[in-house]
């Protein structure tokens, strides 16, 4: 979320120090530089990939009305050419349950409210909870709603419930966009009816929308400082120790909802190092609440993640899944991202990782951008969503989601810029590295495998194209392979995203032996 304008297959993904010239197609290296060499191992398994997300909220509020909005949904949830962009694939898919009012007089908007970011709320007044009263508005969010059931036809399946504020006349100062101290907004008198709201939107999805939440999240990086009145977009404060009690309350009403095989996620904190204090905060029987860690991929507002307690967080975590739930930036080129991506998934081992915002208005933060149109949250199929541009960010993101796809599993590859994954049912493999500003030749050994393909496929986006260096949106071409040495090696451009592609590709025990990964 933006504050502070916050702002084998064998694949191998691949952000390029180092590659052939620009019209030459891969084979081998020939540039005279040593080739380093990066190893695979098939038995270092870290688990089933769930997939690559986004959030909806704010783009799914401005777009789900449009008569359009098929278009978009195609870009972002399908795998197929929409206006010859390759679609991202993503299937996990994080619905923003709103606390936002209409047309309410005693709500305090606030005059920085952007009206993409006012995501409206379902329970009215706290007259009572019963979900089939005048006390509930189940057509409320249309826009937002109407998206994510676009995903669910196009193939997602992974879906999350999470919230940034409750409603509005629940918090202090009768708003969402912030208390008027920076500090805890919802009110304590509210606690229980902010649970009780969560797990009845989950019952209520489940049993109408024909959506089941795999998870409910509370909070949305709660710690902040930077949630104080008025903010340009819905955001709470919770202190750790409301935290602990909110999570409690939320297993509670989830379990009465007969939802108690829905997991809780927490706490959606800003970076690594926050989620680390909040999470060592948490005694035994809060940590027994939590299903999933949740950690947004941010530092200090909208700088990228850097620091050095990813694998810490990790192991504290324990046995639990962990998302990277969000992430977002302003670089349009995708390096950031890219570079992200692999230190999450190596340090993090991450069961999905989540963008925030594939479509915005402006700025490099969305893979696309497009102009909002406000059908006042509304279906107006006269309306529509004009395409501005399509940035390098969506074709980077592409390297990763086209091709390590949901149910494949993560394995190690000793090259630091690098991950790998394999699909043991199709016999393929996918190694993804993000290099530097140096070229590099790199050789891929496979010796681990039992590798009967004779051709890679390569697919290439550069980042920073000039020069020497190509403009390439997800180029393919092929390398060789050698099945006696059982590997191959490519040169790399600087500052780019490869993705490699091997077939008949199988784990092995022995000589033409092969096991399950574990």
């Amino acid at each position: 979320m933006r504050v502070p304008l916050r702002s084998i297959l064998l694949i191998t993904t691949l952000a390029a120090s180092c590659l052939f010239g620009a019209n030459r197609a891969h084979r081998r290296d020939t540039s005279g530089r040593q080739a380093k060499v990066a190893m695979v191992y098939p038995d270092h398994d870290q688990g089933k990939w769930e997939g690559w997300g986004s959030s909806l909220a704010w783009w799914g509020r401005a777009i789900g009305g449009t008569g359009n909005a098929d278009y978009y949904a195609d870009l972002i949830y399908t795998l197929k050419s929409v206006d010859g962009y390759p679609g991202l694939g993503l299937n996990v898919v994080r619905y923003n349950v709103g606390g936002g009012g209409i047309n309410q007089p005693r709500e305090n908007k606030g005059p920085k409210l952007k009206w993409q970011m006012d995501i409206h709320g379902y329970w009215v007044d706290p007259n009572t909870e019963d979900p089939n009263s005048p006390s509930w508005n189940w057509a409320a969010d249309l826009n937002q709603r109407t998206m994510m059931l676009k995903a669910r036809e196009r193939g997602a399946d992974v879906f999350e419930l999470f919230s940034d504020s409750p409603m509005w006349w629940m918090n202090s100062n009768s708003s969402t966009a912030g208390s008027d101290s920076g500090g805890d907004c919802l009110a304590p008198a509210n606690y229980e009816r902010f649970a009780v709201y969560l797990a009845t939107v989950a019952r209520y999805a489940a049993d109408h929308w024909g959506v089941k939440f795999h998870s409910v999240e509370p909070f949305n990086e709660p710690s902040a400082d930077w949630w104080k009145y008025p903010q340009r977009q819905e955001g709470c404060h919770f202190d750790i120790a409301t935290q602990k009690v909110i999570l409690e309350k939320l297993r509670q009403a989830l379990d009465r909802g007969q939802l108690s095989e829905v997991p809780i996620a927490a706490s959606d904190e800003n970076d690594v190092d926050v989620a680390l204090h909040t999470w060592s905060a948490f005694d035994t029987a809060t940590r027994a609440m939590v299903g999933k860690v949740n950690v947004h991929g941010y530092y200090r507002g909208t700088h990228p993640y850097r620091g050095s307690n990813r694998n810490t967080l990790r192991q504290a975590a324990g046995d639990k899944d962990i998302w990277q739930s969000e992430y977002g930036g302003p670089d349009g080129s995708g390096f950031e991202m890219a570079q992200s991506i692999i230190l999450d998934v190596r340090e993090f081992k991450p069961r999905a990782w989540v963008y925030w915002q594939p479509v915005e208005p402006e700025s490099g933060w969305g893979f696309i951008n497009a102009t909002y149109v406000d059908t006042g949250d509304q279906i107006k199929p006269e309306t529509r969503t004009d395409l501005v541009r399509v940035n390098r960010k969506f074709f980077v993101f592409g390297q990763f989601t086209r091709y390590v796809r949901p149910g494949f599993h993560i394995i190690e590859i000793n090259d630091p810029n690098s991950i790998a994954a394999y699909d043991e049912s199709e016999r393929k493999l996918v190694i993804v590295t993000v290099t530097g500003a140096d070229r590099v030749s790199i050789r891929y050994d496979l010796s681990k495998f039992n590798a009967a393909g004779r051709v890679v496929q390569r697919i290439a986006t550069t980042t920073a194209p000039g020069g020497e260096v190509p403009d390439w949106k997800q180029h393919s071409d092929r390398l060789s392979f050698d099945p006696a040495k059982k590997t191959y090696t490519s040169d790399l451009y600087p500052r780019s995203v490869y993705t490699f592609v091997l077939e008949e590709v199988s784990r092995t025990t022995g000589p033409g032996g092969s096991r399950r990964l574990r």
